[in-house]
């Protein structure tokens, strides 16, 4: 198998793309060919000058995929590519995103939409003149690897399940880049499994169900389909996301027509902007559009775009994308395929292949100078006293209000559960530095809130200290806690981290009584007067009660090595991001102007965070020294909002839920995560 996939990897001919694998079977009997569309490709210029835009071209040839529903379908439909480009277009069904890149090579296609990132860098990397200009469509969760119903495979057991197993696959592309780095962080020896060639999806659906396979691979429909028969996915997408795996499409043409046709290929990137703009706005009117364009029927259709993407040319130029990513994705996979032996070398680098000037001509959003308030003139901010953070500068010397064009009232909050009751009532618009816990309590409970940003990062800033009287240590506390009176927030992270300490260190919680906690200096009076063995709290407190002869139960660092995180977000509610979209980016764009202020050098801001935070400067550094205020490129990433975050959220309400704390958890909190405000920053 080993030296069969090689040989297919050397000789180019790698299948599928990521799009559907199911498009194979939507031809009619057959792919189309190019030449059955009268193509003339570059060759056909006979000396007519004509356009400036088309330089005597009078047919584009687009590739696609059929049964991949995409917002652009509308203007494919309605023809509005022919009409703003002047240009017959022929829309070409393909099977695989490798097919393209040889029709590319060819001169038979012009432009690939949808094409796999996989096989573009795997062609590119064996020197074909191909070149990325957007990004087409994301869709972490619509290509997945399923277990079958029969065989107990999930992410914990998989190193022992799937030895000696076969796997259905499509190879040579992103399904088979993510089957390959699942298997190596869960730990699966790749020698020990038999990869198997997919023949498409319903191939991949009827192989689980017959049972001759532990596992397939898949996306689109055929995932659904093998969830419903019974099977379980391996990882989620926010999981693979979590460890590095980016899905997503993109749109190429070859160096050659880029440089003879420009003009063409910016008013291809103008049309898809304008339709990705309108489907993004509200969806609703071109649901069946794109359904009859796709060929399949609504229900699957819609089932596909909810798992589907499709970003804006500012969020494609933008670091997370084609300002960087992109680039670095495809050498990673390439990389990747070298270490497992499935290609012999990558290039040094992938950016020469990225050319986004087409895209930056592109007219994007109108911009007005400012965010459009929409006859707003008071924002209402949630903040702590006490916690002192990178942006507090900004709210000093009333930067908000400047570059909002707003008057921003800071209200102190004793809570994150707080702020999100007062975000419910419509009191406060943004909660900045709210706690990550109070939120999935209140979402979990229906409320309609949005993560939109990544605040502080604070591990050691957040803690349980022992009163000194009690002798209580890690190595002791099973005994030596029960029976004993423990101090805490409820329903908080310090709450979560506190269930998980004592989890970790064998104390029964039925033993233990929790008592609410009154705030920061309620911890401190509690723990000196002998009254509770254990208090929980954060920032100066904790401090204050270590001062004071307390010993922490377990260090940050402890706390993190068993899985522990610890941060706060910045949340507003749906209606508002909705009403002000204009507002939380500007918000989120001053914010990151301090972190990247403070983080280049925090000396000059210390006094007036301090005075900010009303705390005295010694305090104020101590906690500073535990605090880390990521930025922008940082909170994108797989590590926070790119899929972290969301699975964090969903462990520990899974765990509140073993705890008996709640009652259920969600099955996921990615939809309360919105990162194209954070995308918008610069």
């Amino acid at each position: 198998m080993k030296r069969l996939l090689v040989l297919l990897m050397v000789l180019g001919l790698i299948a599928a793309a990521c799009g559907d694998d199911d498009s194979a079977d939507g031809d009619d009997g057959g792919t189309t060919t190019p030449e059955e569309t009268g193509d003339d490709g570059d060759d056909g210029d006979d000396g007519d000058d004509g356009d400036d835009a088309d330089m005597g071209l009078d047919e584009l040839n687009v590739a696609y995929f059929l049964e991949w529903p995409t917002a652009n379908q509308v203007a494919q439909a309605e023809q509005t590519y022919d009409a703003e480009l002047g240009l017959t277009v022929n829309w070409i069904p393909f099977a695989s995103g490798g097919d393209m890149a040889q029709a590319m090579e060819s001169g038979d296609i012009d432009i690939s939409y949808s094409q796999g990132l996989t096989p573009f860098a795997n062609f590119v990397t064996g020197g074909s003149d191909l070149l990325l200009v957007g990004v087409a469509v994301t869709y972490a969760d619509a290509d997945n690897c399923v277990a079958g119903a029969d065989y107990g495979i999930t992410a914990d057991n998989a190193s022992e399940t799937l030895a000696g197993q076969s796997i259905y696959t499509p190879l040579g592309n992103v399904t088979h880049f993510k089957l390959l780095k699942m298997l190596e962080h869960l730990g699966v020896d790749t020698s020990s499994v038999e990869l198997i060639q997919s023949e498409g999806g319903p191939a991949a659906v009827a192989a689980l169900d017959s049972g001759d396979v532990a596992l397939a691979c898949a996306f689109g429909g055929a995932v659904n389909a093998m969830i419903a028969n019974g099977g379980n996915l391996l990882m989620t997408g926010a999981e693979q996301e979590a460890i590095g795996i980016r899905v997503f499409d993109i749109i190429s043409t070859t160096g050659d027509f880029a440089e003879a046709h420009p003009d063409v290929v910016t008013a291809f990137l103008q049309v898809t902007e304008d339709a990705n703009r309108a489907y993004n706005a509200d969806r609703t009117p071109f649901i069946d559009t794109i359904a009859e364009a796709a060929g399949m029927d609504r229900g699957d259709t819609i089932a596909l775009l909810d798992a589907f993407g499709f970003p804006e040319s500012d969020v494609q130029l933008s670091a997370a994308w084609l300002g960087g990513t992109v680039q670095s994705t495809m050498k990673e996979q390439m990389d990747f395929f070298v270490d497992q032996g499935e290609i012999d070398s990558a290039l040094p680098s992938y950016d020469s292949f990225v050319d986004t000037s087409f895209l930056e001509a592109v007219v994007g959003a109108p911009t007005t100078g400012g965010p459009d308030t929409m006859g707003l003139d008071e924002l209402n901010v949630a903040y702590f006293l006490e916690w002192p953070t990178a942006n507090q500068v900004a709210q000093a010397e009333q930067t908000y209000d400047a570059e909002l064009g707003l008057t921003v009232n800071w209200i102190p909050f004793a809570s994150g559960g707080d702020m999100a009751q007062a975000m419910e009532s419509g009191d406060i618009d943004i909660s900045y530095s709210q706690g990550l816990t109070p939120f999935a309590n209140f979402v979990t409970g229906g409320s309609d809130l949005l993560l939109v940003g990544v605040a502080v990062t604070y591990a050691d800033a957040d803690n349980c200290v022992a009163g000194s009287s009690y002798g209580i240590t890690a190595d002791n506390a099973s005994e030596t806690l029960a029976g004993q009176s423990i101090y805490t927030p409820l329903g908080n992270v310090t709450h979560f981290k506190l269930l998980k300490m004592l989890e970790h260190l064998g104390v029964d919680t039925s033993s233990v009584e929790l008592i609410q906690s009154e705030g920061g200096a309620a911890a401190v009076a509690a723990l000196d007067s002998g009254d509770v063995a254990l208090a929980c709290a954060f920032g100066g407190a904790v401090n204050r009660m270590i001062a004071n002869g307390g010993n922490l139960l377990m260090t940050g660092a402890e706390q993190e090595a068993i899985g522990i995180r610890v941060f706060d977000i910045i949340s507003t509610t749906g209606d508002f991001a909705d009403e002000y979209p204009d507002v939380v980016t500007a918000f989120l764009q001053v914010t990151e102007d301090a972190n990247r202020a403070y983080n280049a050098d925090r000396t000059p801001f210390i006094d007036t965070i301090a005075e900010a935070a009303g705390m005295d400067r010694g305090d104020t550094i101590a906690l500073l020294d535990a605090f880390g205020f990521p930025e922008s490129d940082v909170q994108l990433s797989a590590a926070w909002l790119g899929g972290t975050v969301q699975s964090t959220m969903k462990e520990q309400m899974d765990f509140f839920v073993d705890q008996g704390e709640i009652d259920s958890a969600l099955p996921s909190y990615d939809s309360f995560v919105d990162t194209s405000f954070l995308e918008a920053v610069e």
